[in-house]
């Protein structure tokens, strides 16, 4: 107890905006917010799903029809990409893969990642829509 008094704990007050005087701090948090935008499109779309599972396939086109449904998605999709991108990047930054006597740049995980990211969504979309 008594070297608690003699070593007190350093607790440093942070002010609420304390992210916005680093980029890499504000890069990490605006990508912890895109989390949220993505997990609430995905229940969108998981409660969009559960109407075509239900037999309700014209509901279903209709809810994705919605005004309201159409904007939001497209701000998701925005966010989404933001969030991907930084990951991808970031992926190629903690774990740079080694090639003879050179690694990787981080950039070069980025666009190898959006690479196959438009390649398998290419696939996706041939094989569940335009087959």
């Amino acid at each position: 107890m008594e070297d608690n008094k003699r070593y007190p704990e350093l607790r440093r007050r942070l002010s609420p905006g304390w992210w916005t005087a680093n980029r890499h701090y504000t890069m990490y948090m605006v990508r912890e917010w895109t989390s949220l935008f993505v997990a609430l499109y995905s229940l969108i779309f998981i409660y969009g799903l559960s109407l075509w599972a239900m037999g309700s396939r014209a509901d279903f086109l209709n809810f994705l029809k919605n005004p309201a449904i159409v904007g939001f998605s497209l701000i998701a999709l925005v966010f989404t990409m933001y969030h991907a991108a930084t990951w991808f990047y970031l992926l190629g930054a903690v774990a740079p893969v080694k090639i003879g006597r050179s690694r990787t740049k981080p950039w070069q995980a980025l666009v190898l990642n959006l690479i196959l990211l438009v390649i398998i969504s290419y696939l996706a979309i041939w094989l569940l829509v335009l087959r």
